[in-house]
């Protein structure tokens, strides 16, 4: 709007100057027209009457001017070169003219006079004599010419001032239009590779890619296969139909043969068919079964073509078009990377999850290992982790905790590695240096975990599952919240195997009995909250079920 106003202001200006210039010199030709056509036509007639300017010729130029005086020349004069008049025929709108009016031989002068019969156009000719003739000829038909000639002017530029506001509008609509359509593709392709490179799940970038590809090139279905390096096959891996707008993923076979030459080749294939294979390249029919056009674009990587995006449409929307191609062949290079780090990052995740589960199975081991350094307590650190877990869950603990809890309940009794086996195996009770002795595990399983950083979620159990509710534990004194929650928890769960499995100096409780235990040192060595968790999970768990954890 601000451009069609500035637009219009600025025409309006320039066709209002070229009008007022033009208008001008329309009067000056019209009057310049006129009074040659006069001068043209009479003065050739009086010249030869007014040589030597004596009495006789004098006479014969009045009498030849009062011939001439008609409806158009209202006066004829003559005037000497000293400006005195010699002549004058008809009704003269001056006595005498200026100085400044006078001429040399052979040149003329126009002006425009009033009188009070009408404006007369005065045209002075210059003689060989040196003396000066003088037409008047009524201003009238001369202003009736200026008049039309300005009013077809107004009108001429009137006209093109309306075609160059609708050339310059159409111009800047026009240009518009293509900019505005330049913005929206670049916008379409950064949203598609902003949302193509959030994730790093490899079907999540092909199913983008499919489904923004299909959209923008209304194409009725859209298809993502990758190029396995290893044996050079088509593998489909997502898929995408515009209709039902849905989303499919894929892990299939395919052979066809503008798949290939578009994977091999790594150019752009534009073709036509009768029908499309559905059958053969999704498992199952899509589309109507007419004619379709196809285009195939290489997903490319560093070194070669990593895969095709397909697209299919029905014949009757007509071929995809030179922009249409470009877009798809844009996005598919956004997704070139993405589904290269993609690829990567599953490796990795893969051999990460393969180092997690061997590292666990090498901490199970481990512990396994420990617990046979007494027969009494084998088995209780795979017990006591199992138990915790499910604790764990009761309380609320997010998930991507618990991983760390089962760590932590598996490794609890890590530090006593730095125990003396007299002092563990003891059968009675333990004088003062052997209890000093036995309070610092939990600290020596912080030091031996404290440069692995894969273990640091477990801390929390190792160093604090002896501190007590009431602040009576060990080793730092901890009370109440204090303690870690995963500490909290652990702490009963160890109380009740410690209870039901037999120990040196005694034999094991039953369940009931260790339960009310428990519950009679709710406030004191254990939290409340967790205990009254425990009584749940517990009425809910089958006796055998409990023995088998």
């Amino acid at each position: 709007m601000l451009f069609a106003a500035w637009t219009f202001l600025a025409v309006g200006i320039v066709t209002t100057v070229v009008t007022i210039l033009e208008s001008e010199g329309i009067r000056g030709q019209a009057e310049h027209d006129a009074s040659t056509g006069l001068t043209s036509s009479l003065l050739p007639v009086l010249e030869r009457r007014a040589g030597a300017l004596s009495e006789d010729e004098l006479s014969s130029f009045s009498s030849t001017a009062e011939g001439l005086i008609s409806d158009r020349v209202q006066a004829i004069q003559l005037w000497s070169s000293e400006g005195g008049l010699l002549a004058s025929v008809g009704r003269s709108a001056e006595a005498e003219p200026p100085l400044t009016k006078l001429v040399t031989a052979g040149g003329s002068l126009s002006q425009r006079l009033s009188s009070p019969e009408g404006d007369v156009l005065a045209t002075y000719v210059g003689l060989a004599s040196g003396a000066l003739v003088e037409f008047q000829q009524d201003y009238g038909p001369i202003a009736a010419s200026i008049s039309d000639s300005r009013s077809r002017l107004i009108l001429l530029t009137t006209i093109s001032a309306i075609v160059v506001l609708v050339l310059l509008q159409t111009i800047l609509w026009a240009a518009t239009r293509g900019l505005r359509g330049e913005y929206d593709r670049l916008l379409y392709l950064y949203r598609s590779g902003e949302a193509i490179r959030s994730t790093l799940d490899l079907t999540g970038v092909l199913e983008q890619l499919v489904r923004d590809a299909a959209v923008y090139t209304r194409a009725e279905a859209g298809m993502a296969t990758l190029l396995d390096a290893e044996n050079d096959e088509l593998i489909l891996k997502a898929s995408y139909e515009t209709e039902t707008a849905t989303s499919a993923q894929h892990h299939r076979n395919v052979e066809e043969w503008f798949l290939r030459r578009c994977a091999v080749t790594g150019e752009t294939v534009s073709a036509e068919a009768n029908s499309f294979p559905y059958d053969r390249v999704l498992g199952h029919g899509v589309g109507t079964g007419e004619a379709v056009s196809i285009l195939c674009v290489s997903i490319p990587g560093r070194e070669r073509s990593i895969g095709v995006v397909t697209l299919v449409r029905d014949r009757p929307r007509g071929a995809f078009r030179t922009t249409e191609l470009r877009m798809v062949e844009e996005i598919a290079a956004q997704a070139g990377m993405a589904v290269e780090q993609a690829t990567l990052f599953g490796k990795v995740r893969a051999y990460a999850d393969e180092v997690e589960l061997n590292f666990d199975a090498t901490l199970r081991a481990l512990m396994a290992a420990l617990d046979t350094k007494d027969s009494v307590t084998q088995g209780h650190s795979e017990r006591v982790a199992r138990l915790t877990v499910s604790l764990a869950r009761e309380m609320n603990v997010p998930k991507d905790r618990l991983v760390d809890v089962e760590r932590g309940a598996l490794l609890h009794d890590v530090g006593n590695i730095g125990v003396p086996d007299a002092v563990l195996q003891k059968p009675g009770p333990l004088d003062d240096k052997e209890w000093e002795a036995m309070q610092k595990h939990p600290l020596l399983a912080g030091l031996m975990i404290a440069n692995i950083k894969f273990l640091e979620g477990a801390t929390p159990i190792l160093l604090y599952h002896h501190e007590r509710y009431d602040g009576a534990g060990y080793p730092f004194a901890l009370e109440g919240k204090a303690i870690p929650l995963e500490a909290r928890i652990f702490a009963v769960i160890d109380a009740f195997d410690a209870m039901t499995y037999d120990r040196p100096y005694r034999k094991a409780l039953s369940t009931e009995v260790a339960l009310r235990e428990i519950k009679a040192n709710a406030g004191s060595q254990f939290d409340p909250e967790v205990v009254e968790a425990f009584t749940r999970m517990i009425a809910r768990m089958p006796a055998t079920e409990l023995r088998a954890a």
